[in-house]
């Protein structure tokens, strides 16, 4: 892996660092998801993708949003809560490198760490409540200009994926883009922790039932959500959510896997939930 990654690096040095996991991947013909092998991959040539991605961004803006903004996140579900914003922002900067957006790094990490804080107020109103957070953070104005903090505002506000009217910036498309998930394993993870906080005393066999026609609309052909930066990594994760949904009850075995839900007859409360699994949550 790590001999093919490096003369990958060599031969294609245009390519992003999420493009040089990939097309490694690719090489590897391997029948393993790719985000399994993608942490391998990481490992054998010893780079921790967080850091890398978070270079440019400035070691005061980190401390101040790591003190005064992530525990907001504490408070959201846990679908929307750490393992959501260190997700986000890792997509936010692996797309503005794939697609060679060039945009400004530390508002890329304010308008990731603040798009979601206002879930835990209001699901529907959240990106409104964040964006006014982040207006009212008096601790903020010292990194940003006046026109940047309104950049970042209108990013905030655009990022909903049911929001029907294209993202102001390329700073909205880029976070709304970042916001999709790309993996099988975060979707059941993350929707299982907003169905506890949403529908704790549904049976687990109709919120299977519910929660695999919810995402045949989601991931549908027809309706597809907003994506403004469609990546490889996204359409791979498109095609086998869309393959796996053609299968229901496989669809219902991995769910119950990979959330540790051994008898269906139970309620969604039942049971935990799973925060620690992820490596993604172990970055954290």
């Amino acid at each position: 892996m790590k001999e093919n990654f490096f003369k990958l690096k060599e031969e294609k040095p245009e390519y992003s660092l999420d493009q040089l996991l990939y097309h490694t991947y690719l090489q590897m013909k391997t029948e393993l998801p790719f985000e399994e092998v993608k942490e391998k991959i990481l490992d054998d040539v010893g780079i921790d993708e967080m850091e890398y991605y978070l270079r440019d961004v400035g070691a005061k803006l980190r401390e101040y949003v790591e003190k005064n903004v992530w525990p907001y996140w504490d408070l959201n579900d846990k679908g929307h809560g750490p393992i959501h914003r260190m997700e986000v922002t890792r997509r936010v900067f692996a797309l503005n490198e794939t697609f060679h957006l060039g945009l400004n790094p530390d508002m890329l990490y304010a308008i990731a760490n603040w798009h979601d804080v206002g879930k835990y107020v209001d699901h529907k109103r959240h990106h409104l409540i964040a964006a006014e957070k982040f207006m009212e953070d008096e601790g903020m104005k010292q990194f940003f200009s006046d026109s940047q903090r309104k950049i970042i505002k209108e990013a905030i506000e655009d990022h909903r994926s049911s929001k029907e009217d294209e993202p102001r910036s390329d700073y909205g498309k880029l976070i709304s883009s970042a916001d999709r998930n790309t993996t099988i394993k975060m979707v059941f993870i993350r929707s299982f922790f907003v169905a506890k906080d949403r529908m704790p005393d549904t049976n687990i066999e109709e919120y299977l039932d519910y929660t695999v026609d919810r995402l045949r609309k989601r991931y549908s052909l027809e309706n597809p959500e907003n994506m403004f930066y469609e990546d490889d990594v996204y359409q791979i994760f498109l095609k086998e959510m869309r393959n796996l949904l053609s299968r229901p009850r496989d669809f219902k075995n991995l769910y119950c896997d990979i959330n540790h839900i051994t008898d269906r007859s139970q309620n969604v409360d039942f049971y935990p939930g799973i925060e620690n699994e992820s490596k993604v949550y172990q970055r954290l």
